[in-house]
C-alpha cells in the first residue's frame, strides 16, 4: 500500500513539474523567437517540449485490465444506486437530425435523431493512476453494463429497444455513463386535416422503461426543447416548436414525451392543387356561353365534372379515412363543386330541350314573361337622342320614357329559341353566384387560421 501511495505521489509531482516546465519553456521559446506566431515556430516549440518531457499514454493492456476489473462481479440485471430507497435519475436530450416523413393517410411520423441518455453508476468508478495515469474515459458495450430498456410507447410497427446490444456507451472515471444511439423513430400520429393544405400538426413520441416505477427510475429532460444543431430543413414541413416533458401514466410508469409542432409548406399545393380547382370552377359556367349549335355543351360540362372528380379522388387518397377530429374543408368544397357540376349538366339539358322545341308547342304566359325579363327587354338610349327629343315642340301623343322597350311588338315574337337563351342567361347568373360563394366561404375559412 505504501508503494502504491509513493508511486501515486511521484506521478502527481512529476505531472505538476512537467506542466510548470512546459509553460516556462514555451514562454521562453516564444520570446526568443521574437513573438513570432508562424506555423513553423509553433512546430519547433511542440517538438522541443515533447523531446524533453516525453508523451505518456495508457496502453491497450491497461484498458483491457480496466474493463475486466469493472466487469468482475458486475450484475447488469440490477439497476445502479447504492441506496435503493432513492430512484436513479436519467437525464435525456433529443438531437433531431431530420424529419423523414409525415403521412396523413397512414397516421405516421418518422423522425431521424439521437436520444442522448446520461446517468451515474457507482459500480463503474476507477482510479486512473492504476491504469497509466491518464485513462479517464472508456467505452463499454450495452450488453456489458446496466442500461435502461427504453422503448417507444406509440410505435408505428413493432416495439424495439432504443439501446441495442451492439451499441456502446461512454463511461467516465466517476461512474457517469452517457449513450447517444442514433435511430429512425417511427410513431403513430393522428393528423388533423381540417385546414388541409394550410394545416399544422402536432405529434408526440412517447418513451418509457417497462418494469420500473417512479420509485425506481426518473426520466428527466435535460433540455426543454429538441437540440437543433444537426437539424436539416424539410421541404414539405417547417418545424414551429418542440417540447420535452415527462408525465406519469395510470400504471405508475414515467413517460418521456417529445413533442414537435410543424406547419405544412403550402406553395406546392397552391400551384398544383388549389389554383387548378379555382380555374375549373369558372370554366364550368362557360358551358352556358357555348352556342347550342356547336353540339358540345353536354360533353364539355361532363368533361369538367370528371376533372373535378379526379381532384377529389386525389385528395381522398392523401387524407386519412377518418371523421375525427374533422373532415377537411377542401373535401367539403370539392363535394359542393361536384353537386354544382351535376346540376349544371341537368341545366344544360333543360336549356337545349327548350332551344330545340318547335313552334307547334305553345309557349305559356309565364315563360313569355320570364323570357322578356331575362332577355333585357329594355335598354338606355343615347343621352343626346333624349335631349333632342326633349327640345322638340310638345306633341299630344303619350310621352315616352328615356328607356325604350326592345320587344315593342308584343309577346308574339317570343320563340322557343328565345326561351332557351333566357334559360342559359338565368343558369349562368345562378351558378356564377353559387361558385363564387363556395370559393369565398372556403377562403374565409382558410384565413381564419392566421387569426
Amino acid at each position: 500500500m505504501d508503494k502504491i501511495t509513493e508511486k501515486t505521489r511521484y506521478s502527481r509531482i512529476r505531472r505538476y513539474l512537467s506542466l510548470q516546465l512546459t509553460g516556462r519553456m514555451s514562454e521562453t521559446l516564444v520570446h526568443s523567437i521574437g513573438g513570432a506566431t508562424s506555423g513553423r515556430a509553433m512546430k519547433v516549440i511542440v517538438l522541443v517540449v515533447c523531446s524533453l518531457l516525453g508523451v505518456g499514454g495508457y496502453t491497450i493492456t491497461q484498458q483491457t485490465q480496466l474493463h475486466a476489473n469493472l466487469s468482475s462481479g458486475y450484475d447488469r440485471r440490477v439497476r445502479p444506486g447504492v441506496n435503493r430507497s432513492f430512484p436513479i435519475q436519467i437525464n435525456i436530450n433529443f438531437y433531431i437530425v431530420s424529419l423523414k416523413e409525415f403521412s396523413e393517410g397512414d397516421s405516421k411520423i418518422g423522425v431521424v435523431g439521437s436520444l442522448g441518455m446520461e446517468w451515474t453508476d457507482s459500480r463503474l468508478v476507477w482510479n486512473p493512476a492504476d491504469y497509466g495515469g491518464d485513462l479517464f474515459k472508456t467505452s463499454l458495450f450495452v450488453s456489458d453494463i446496466w442500461t435502461p430498456y427504453m422503448v417507444l410507447m406509440n410505435p408505428y410497427e413493432k416495439v424495439k429497444p432504443v439501446l441495442s446490444s451492439g451499441m456502446s456507451c461512454a463511461v467516465v472515471l466517476n461512474g457517469e455513463v452517457s449513450c447517444l444511439p442514433p435511430d429512425l423513430y417511427e410513431a403513430t400520429c393522428d393528423a388533423d386535416v381540417t385546414y388541409y393544405p394550410f394545416d399544422s400538426q402536432t405529434c408526440t413520441l412517447k418513451f418509457f422503461v417497462p418494469g420500473y416505477f417512479t420509485s425506481d427510475i426518473l426520466l428527466r429532460p435535460a433540455s426543454p426543447n429538441f437540440r437543433m444543431e444537426l437539424y436539416e430543413e424539410n421541404g414539405l414541413w417547417s418545424v414551429l416548436s418542440t417540447r420535452n416533458y415527462y408525465s406519469v401514466n395510470v400504471f405508475g410508469f414515467e413517460e418521456l414525451r417529445l413533442e414537435i409542432n410543424m406547419r405544412r409548406r403550402t406553395t406546392y399545393y397552391i400551384a398544383s392543387l388549389l389554383l387548378p380547382i379555382f380555374f375549373m370552377n369558372f370554366i364550368q359556367i362557360l358551358v352556358f356561353v357555348l352556342p347550342v349549335e356547336s353540339g358540345e355543351r353536354v360533353g364539355f360540362s361532363i368533361t369538367v365534372l370528371l376533372a373535378v372528380a379526379v381532384f377529389l379522388t386525389m385528395i381522398q387518397d392523401k387524407l386519412p379515412e377518418a371523421s375525427e377530429p374533422n373532415v377537411s374543408y377542401l373535401t367539403y368544397k370539392l363535394l359542393v363543386d361536384m353537386l354544382l357540376g351535376c346540376a349544371m349538366v341537368v341545366a344544360v339539358v333543360v336549356a337545349i330541350k327548350m332551344y330545340h322545341k318547335t313552334d307547334n308547342h305553345q309557349i305559356s304566359g309565364k315563360l313569355r314573361a320570364f323570357t322578356r325579363r331575362m332577355n333585357i327587354c329594355c335598354k338606355w338610349k343615347q343621352s343626346a337622342v333624349y335631349i333632342e327629343e326633349k327640345e322638340k315642340p310638345p306633341v299630344k301623343s303619350p310621352e315616352k320614357s328615356p328607356v325604350e322597350c326592345v320587344n315593342d311588338e308584343g309577346d308574339s315574337n317570343v320563340t322557343w329559341n328565345d326561351v332557351g337563351q333566357a334559360f342559359d342567361k338565368f343558369f349562368l347568373i345562378i351558378f356564377f353566384v353559387f361558385l363564387v360563394s363556395n370559393n369565398f366561404i372556403y377562403l374565409v375559412a382558410m384565413a381564419a387560421i392566421e387569426t
